[in-house]
């Protein structure tokens, strides 16, 4: 069987060296390694699932990609006005917690996510 070699540019080489040297192992699990890391990121990415994340806060919180967010017509744009409401709670929010959640509200709204 004959094996695929990547065509790594010689800053990539320098880093696959630099990293097989800290982690004690060949430049091939290191190529393998970063592989699968990658495939691992389009998958999720393109398959659109969803990832759970935790924020400074505690609140854990659903993560989609926007792109397939938007495609599948879930992606909401806010309005100007709902914009300005929320950033008008945001100001006068006191509760580092909710002014964390308003944020992120006025965000997903923004970008229509």
């Amino acid at each position: 069987m004959a094996r695929i070699q990547p065509v790594l540019t010689d800053t990539e080489n320098a880093l696959v060296d630099q990293m097989a040297s800290l982690t004690r192992t060949k430049r091939s699990e290191v190529i393998k390694n970063a592989l699968t890391v990658y495939h691992w990121f389009l998958r999720q990415a393109v398959t659109g699932a969803r990832v759970v994340a935790r924020k400074p806060t505690g609140e854990e919180v659903v993560l989609e990609t926007a792109e397939l967010a938007h495609l599948e017509g879930r992606g909401v744009l806010a309005s100007p006005k709902e914009l300005g409401l929320l950033a008008r709670r945001l100001a006068r929010a006191s509760n580092p917690t909710e002014a964390a959640r308003l944020k992120e509200r006025i965000t997903r709204g923004f970008y229509g996510i």
